[in-house]
């Protein structure tokens, strides 16, 4: 009885081809082909069932085989597209040569994507792409890209330069405001790239001065930017001026749709009398859709975030887009705590690590979500707490044991960093903290900040 993994193994990949599972149906079929096969030679259930899950790529509630073949295929495919491009989506790949796949039985880009992950050469898998390098992103790659340009890109240029990457990724990310503005004609300008005219802007900022002075705010038409407009014109004019506000003016002055005041003008408005008008409107709700919340305080002195957080002290956040009072919810606290031991296991984690609410005790008439369990920790947890960047719509924050002692969330980041021993890079810490979601957006100064205290502790 030699080779019999071997025997086993051809003759599911000879009657098998869209996989096989490791149930008694499948292994008693396979046990019948090898008794027809191989009379003298008595073999188990069990047996097959071991050899399947030892050699197979499981996924789904399958187990594929391939032959030796056609892995160095398909690891010639990869190797060959990894040289050519930066970043290589499982999707991309599969669309372009399905029909190849579909010969070899792969019949889904997230099967091949566990091919490669299991069985990979030199180059790294994540969730939906493969890369020559760790620490490659697609942001990343479309920044160098733009940065060698000589001019505004297309969507088609783009995909030009990464064919295997689905363009609604691309989409993703020049569709952040902050890094890339559409230009004139459609196509997309980095906002690194933007000429400035610093002594106009200089004389704007005296105009702008001059007029609040005398008005008590300063509109568009108030000041010139025209130097500005024509060093860059494939930008609209509107979007111009949003990143000069942002650049330039932000510390001294503040916007109100079109009109700049200054910062101390609004420093001395009767804040605290907003915010108990906010309270009052809040107290009087049993439930307050995130519309309703955002609408009250549209025309008040008070930002969205102010207002969740608000929000947030005064009812129970229950979904995306509803508070309702606190005392519609009822929490089994100890089973909560209980059932998220398995996710905290000690250590610092993401709110969004929190992937399954399978083993979370029932809440009368609501679904746990995010949103809930947030509000669950904030206000009632007797094991762990809950720090965030902010009160934001995006799931961010942090999830720690009581027992931990920060002075603020800066250095809960700091902890995270070194507790998962992430690279002390600038790219590496960002992409860490923004994809896990102890934070929403990268921030220079931060990321600086972490790094170096980082740094502190590691060589201590």
């Amino acid at each position: 009885m030699q080779n019999v993994p071997k025997k086993i193994i051809e003759i599911i990949m000879a009657n098998f081809p869209n996989g096989i599972r490791d149930d008694f149906i499948d292994t008693n079929k396979v046990l019948r082909i090898y008794s027809t096969d191989y009379v003298d030679e008595k073999i188990s259930r069990e047996l097959i069932a071991d050899v399947i899950r030892e050699n197979g790529i499981e996924f789904g509630s399958r187990f594929y085989f391939l032959a030796e073949r056609d892995r160095e295929i398909i690891f010639l495919i990869a190797d060959e597209l990894l040289e050519q491009y930066p970043v290589v989506y499982y999707s991309a790949v599969y669309d372009k040569h399905a029909e190849f796949f579909n010969r070899l039985h792969i019949f889904s880009p997230q099967v091949l994507k566990k091919i490669l992950q299991e069985t990979g050469n030199d180059y790294f898998c994540f969730d939906e792409f493969c890369s020559a390098s760790k620490l490659t992103r697609l942001d990343h790659e479309v920044s160098k890209i733009f940065m060698a340009a000589e001019k505004s890109l297309s969507l088609e240029d783009l995909q030009a330069k990464l064919p295997y990457v689905p363009p609604e990724k691309i989409l993703a990310v020049i569709n952040n405001a902050k890094k890339y503005l559409p230009t004139n004609t459609g196509k997309y300008f980095p906002v690194s790239k933007i000429k400035f005219d610093a002594e106009e802007i200089f004389a704007t900022e005296r105009q702008i001065f001059s007029r609040i002075d005398a008005n008590g705010y300063a509109a568009p038409e108030d000041y010139d930017l025209s130097s500005n407009f024509a060093l860059n014109p494939e930008l609209s004019k509107k979007d111009l001026r949003n990143v000069i506000y942002q650049k330039f003016f932000s510390a001294e002055f503040t916007k109100r749709g079109k009109k700049i005041f200054k910062k101390s003008t609004v420093a001395e408005e009767k804040i605290s009398t907003t915010t108990a008008l906010l309270r009052q409107f809040i107290s009087a709700q049993e439930e307050l859709t995130a519309e309703k919340l955002f609408a009250f305080v549209e025309n008040q002195k008070i930002s969205r975030s102010g207002a969740l957080s608000v929000a947030h002290e005064e009812m129970t956040r229950v979904e995306k887009k509803l508070f309702v009072k606190d005392s519609s919810v009822n929490f089994d606290v100890a089973k909560v705590d209980e059932a998220l031991t398995p996710f905290v296991r000690g250590k610092i984690i993401s709110l969004r690590s929190v992937t399954s609410f399978t083993g979370f005790p029932p809440v009368a008439g609501y679904s746990w979500n995010l949103f809930l369990l947030e509000s669950f920790l904030r206000k009632h947890s007797e094991k762990y707490f809950y720090d965030a960047p902010g009160f934001n719509n995006a799931n961010a924050g942090a999830i720690y044991p009581k027992a931990m002692k920060f002075k603020n969330y800066l250095d809960v980041q700091v902890a995270a960093v070194v507790q998962e021993k992430i690279p002390l890079e600038k790219f590496a810490v960002e992409y860490f903290l923004v994809e896990q979601g102890f934070r929403v957006n990268r921030i220079k100064k931060v990321t600086d900040e972490i790094i170096k205290q980082a740094q502190e502790i590691s060589n201590r």
